[in-house]
């Protein structure tokens, strides 16, 4: 009866502080009344036959748990890196593009996306999600580097997926060419209330995970509500088998980096870098932005007034647009301001030459004759 009733203030807590918005995103989003209130757990089979790709791959780490990843294009290497609570799907805007220059590579971490909760070393049939750590994470992706043998690497990686990301670069400067980190994780910021709130019930919510649990997380990773298709997408792949469990640990992850920070030594990252970062994110605070580009003596700061924490889902063409051409060595547009949004045209710049002094004082007469004939 005591745990029935636990149960019941839980979930009404939980819905009563989602709100409104959160409520609707978990209820179309949901797959069953189950799914919803958080009892049941999604099949892998049916997660895997659902948001797989045809350019999916699986390769063990270490530790014989598949590592699920996607390898399209042909070029230099470019690897994806998404944040807590994503997969390879949030990337999938920008791969279309980014396939047509680069081999683009994108790998769901242990504990994400088609990789799932992280499997028990002396029984790889059963999920041991507890065994999820900083440390199982930078050691999967380094072998995973390895493994595949990926050479002068360009990273772009998101939130807790760039804190890697820079450990990585920290420790293999020579295998990393340029480095993309899109609102990182790594110093101290004030916890969002929807992980404090997530992280403070674990006792209960690393067994019951009410759908708004989860949707209200996902909602702080955008400026406006997602659409049903991502909500669904976020919350199925958090259903699967060990993934309430391992949701909650990989939330603790992020929150104790939140609350003090890395040791990490940023400062000694040498190459070169470009920080991108939502002016309106509620989940890593903009506040560091800064501080992240001042720490880093090679890295330059790309701002985005309009967007918040998921730049490659809310505005991808944009966002893309300048990743692309700073891997290729070409103007970023939201620096030059060169045709994102019609910021910059070829009149513009004719309006301000000097013709008279470039072509001579009869160049205005010979265009506006040139002009009037038939």
């Amino acid at each position: 009866m005591n745990r029935t009733l636990a149960l019941l203030v839980f979930l009404l807590s939980t819905m009563v502080l989602s709100g409104c918005s959160n409520l609707k995103t978990a209820t179309k989003s949901s797959s069953s009344l189950t799914s919803f209130l958080g009892f049941s757990e999604l099949p892998d089979w049916y997660v895997t036959s659902r948001y797989s790709y045809l350019d999916s791959y699986w390769i063990k780490n270490d530790f014989g748990h598949s590592i699920h990843y996607r390898d399209i294009g042909e070029g230099p290497v470019v690897l994806l890196i998404h944040g807590e609570m994503d997969s390879v799907h949030a990337w999938e805007p920008w791969i279309e593009t980014l396939r047509a220059n680069f081999r683009v590579i994108a790998i769901d971490l242990p504990g994400a996306g088609l990789t799932g909760a992280t499997h028990c070393v002396d029984d790889n049939t059963s999920t041991c999600a507890d065994n999820l750590s900083q440390e199982y994470l930078e050691h999967t992706l380094e072998y995973f580097i390895e493994d595949l043998k990926l050479r002068d690497l360009n990273i772009a990686a998101s939130s807790y997926g760039a804190f890697l990301a820079a450990n990585y670069a920290l420790k293999r400067p020579d295998n990393v060419e340029k480095l993309v980190l899109i609102s990182p994780s790594g110093f101290q910021q004030e916890t969002p209330s929807s992980l404090t709130f997530a992280t403070r019930t674990r006792v209960i919510s690393r067994y019951f995970q009410p759908s708004v649990l989860i949707t209200n997380i996902i909602n702080d990773f955008f400026t406006e509500t997602p659409s049903v298709a991502d909500a669904k997408r976020f919350l199925h792949l958090s259903q699967g088998q060990g993934m309430q469990v391992s949701n909650i640990v990989q939330l603790q992850l992020v929150e104790e980096l939140m609350d003090h920070g890395t040791t990490s030594d940023f400062s000694a990252i040498d190459t070169e870098t470009v920080v991108l970062w939502g002016e309106l994110d509620a989940w890593s605070s903009f506040d560091l932005a800064e501080r992240w580009s001042q720490t880093l003596p090679n890295a330059q700061l790309v701002t985005y007034p309009k967007l918040g924490h998921m730049l490659m889902l809310e505005q991808p063409e944009q966002t893309v647009a300048d990743v692309s051409a700073y891997f290729l060595g070409d103007p970023m547009p939201s620096i030059e301001g060169l045709g994102i949004g019609g910021s910059f045209t070829i009149d513009d710049v004719a309006g301000e030459l000097d013709k008279d002094e470039l072509f001579g004082p009869d160049s205005q007469a010979d265009e506006q004759e040139m002009l009037d004939v038939p």
